[in-house]
């Protein structure tokens, strides 16, 4: 059987029932395991390794879903129990939802990408929930979407390997800060720092590590990323097979990707490493989360991303209804896009930082913009919703216009020198 952990809230659950569902959609029933593995273009990568054809055939086929979540009501549960039925029609599943308590995490600080809830952390114990014979299962975000035969990723040789993860396209100028014995100290992290979104774990050598986090949390004074933190400073580094980029595509690099050979603090894959995985993603992972972003980011192929993931929302037994419903109500990313292309068109210009300066100040007139979203080329709204965010922040933050006039020149340069480079080649 193949383990697949997520952790999600009540909130959560309908976007891990899309994420379930291109799973299985995603999964050549006409082909078992074995046959998969033999047939399958797995790439060159050099820790991808061949199996036993004896060790393959031992494998029975079928997923074990997980859900590791804090609360979940009867009727999610409900409809969780109509999304396994119909999709076992496909391929063979199970649903598991395990309750987790904040007792669990009492050591863990709750701040950064765990500031109202421990949630992200329920990662770090997925292995409580596996059979101790389990020797291999994968955990993903919510906020993903499969389009590819997930079971390839069983095949890969882990060997003493503790997890096989993909690089953070964020820089890697961060670290977190911890008292030890009395002694306040510094981990900065470099470019190796991958990200936990996705994470295939050799649950022996998990075990065999130990890998629980607590004595780091417990002492950590300042952390940003939480269970990702952690895990990068806790797991050696030569415990980490590093995988193609393609297997947790962080889409905000559709916009513009800066990589290792032009800079070493951003995503640690070469240009042609990284166009390799731009022009075929296996999973995708959503920053502009879709369900409130209609439209984000164009793939290789010119296809609106959230458009995409609408597609299998629609085709998601159980949920399918529930999600179309919602969909009328998104609209902020389209005041987030206006304010964009108005802070892009203007910042330039003498008088640009007042523009700004009024864009921070007047949220009262964010409906005037929607005419200037409607107008915006596909090519460029990736763009103007990254500094239409801006404008967000610096309105949370109380932010000058200085700081986010900066900012834009940054971003945009940054993008008239990266974007096309993939979709070049």
């Amino acid at each position: 059987m193949f383990h697949i952990v997520f952790s999600a809230d009540e909130n959560y659950i309908p976007y891990t029932a899309v994420l379930i569902a291109s799973i299985v959609q995603n999964t050549d029933t006409s082909k078992g395991f074995e046959r998969l593995c033999q047939s399958s273009n797995m790439g060159d990568n050099s820790a991808i390794r061949n199996l036993k054809v004896e060790s393959l055939s031992k494998r029975q086929e079928g997923y074990i879903f997980h859900i590791l979540s804090d609360s979940v009501s009867e009727q999610a549960r409900e409809k969780l129990k109509g999304l396994e039925k119909s999709l076992t029609e496909i391929y063979p599943c199970t649903i598991q939802v395990h309750i987790m308590q904040e007792f669990d995490f009492k050591q863990f600080p709750k701040c950064g990408a765990a500031h109202s809830n421990y949630l992200p952390y329920c990662r770090l114990k997925m292995d409580a929930f596996l059979n101790r014979e389990v020797e291999k299962c994968l955990y993903l975000d919510s906020d993903m979407l499969c389009l590819f035969d997930i079971r390839e990723l069983f095949a890969l040789d882990l060997s003493d390997k503790i997890v096989a993860a993909v690089g953070d396209c964020g820089t890697k100028n961060r670290k977190i800060k911890f008292v030890q014995k009395g002694q306040k100290k510094l981990h900065f992290f470099d470019e190796n720092y991958f990200n936990s979104g996705f994470l295939l774990l050799n649950a022996k050598e998990y075990r065999k590590e130990k890998i629980e986090c607590e004595e780091l949390a417990s002492c950590c004074t300042y952390i940003t990323a939480a269970d990702q933190d952690l895990l990068n400073a806790t797991i050696p580094q030569d415990k980490v097979l590093k995988l193609p980029f393609a297997y947790n595509f962080q889409t905000i690099c559709f916009c513009y990707c800066i990589c290792k050979d032009e800079n070493p603090n951003r995503l640690n894959y070469t240009r042609a490493e990284f166009t390799e995985s731009f022009k075929s993603p296996k999973i995708l992972h959503f920053g502009e989360k879709p369900w409130k972003y209609l439209k984000s980011y164009a793939d290789s192929k010119g296809r609106n991303i959230s458009a995409l993931w609408w597609d299998y929302a629609a085709k998601t037994p159980a949920f399918g209804q529930e999600l179309l419903a919602s969909k009328e109500k998104a609209q902020d990313y389209l005041i987030q896009a206006g304010l964009g292309a108005e802070a892009l068109e203007h910042y330039k210009s003498l008088f640009g930082i007042f523009k700004i300066r009024s864009l921070i100040a007047n949220p009262q007139e964010d409906l005037k913009v929607l005419q200037s979203a409607n107008g915006i080329p596909d090519e460029a709204f990736g763009l103007c919703l990254i500094v239409g965010e801006m404008i967000f922040y610096a309105r949370r933050r109380k932010r000058g216009a200085l700081s986010v006039l900066l900012k834009i020149h940054k971003v945009q340069k940054a993008f008239l020198k990266y974007h096309h480079l993939s979709r070049m080649e």
